[in-house]
């Protein structure tokens, strides 16, 4: 491992940290009539009582302030082929605000959060704690509704790319 200055840790660790294979989530929220989203592969489960989950959101994501504000979101896990989306709501596309839900089959009828129709899955969730740590907002979420997709696998992010997991037997 490398050790030694700050700016040496921190590059050793965006590098560790891109090697670090996950699954890609769209995070959604309804704030004041405007849907916000943003990809984040930060998500993991926390507890089964209650069925909850973490995930982690930059403090200058549009979204964070609306979360906060609303104390709801939604996870929606892309699926392979969906990687054109992840990019979009990454913000690599210039693409921004709700026009990026312009691209996808968004439920966006009600005023809870946007779902992803055809993802992988999708979550519904209520803020239960946050906290802040440096430039970011960990978010435990209590999870009140799972919606399974007809596509079982995931689209997953490592080494700087998309790509989808391959599963081995012992």
């Amino acid at each position: 491992m490398t050790q030694g200055s700050e700016p040496e840790t921190l590059e050793a660790f965006l590098e560790s940290m891109a090697r670090l294979a996950s699954a890609v989530h769209i995070v959604t929220v309804r704030h004041g009539g405007c849907d916000y989203g943003m990809t984040v592969t930060a998500v993991t489960s926390l507890s089964t009582d209650p069925v909850s989950i973490l995930l982690s959101i930059n403090r200058q994501a549009a979204a964070h302030d609306a979360i906060l504000a609303t104390g709801e979101l939604a996870v929606s896990t892309l699926r392979p082929g969906q990687s054109g989306l992840a990019r979009t709501f990454a913000g690599m596309t210039g693409v921004c605000g709700e026009a990026r839900f312009a691209e996808g089959d968004w439920d966006t009828g009600s005023d809870r959060p946007p779902v992803l129709r055809d993802a992988a899955s999708m979550m519904r969730c209520r803020v239960l704690q946050s906290h802040v740590i440096g430039t970011h907002r960990i978010f435990a979420c209590k999870v009140e509704q799972v919606v399974l997709g007809h596509q079982p696998h995931a689209l997953v992010y490592g080494n700087r790319q998309f790509g989808t997991m391959a599963y081995a037997e012992d």
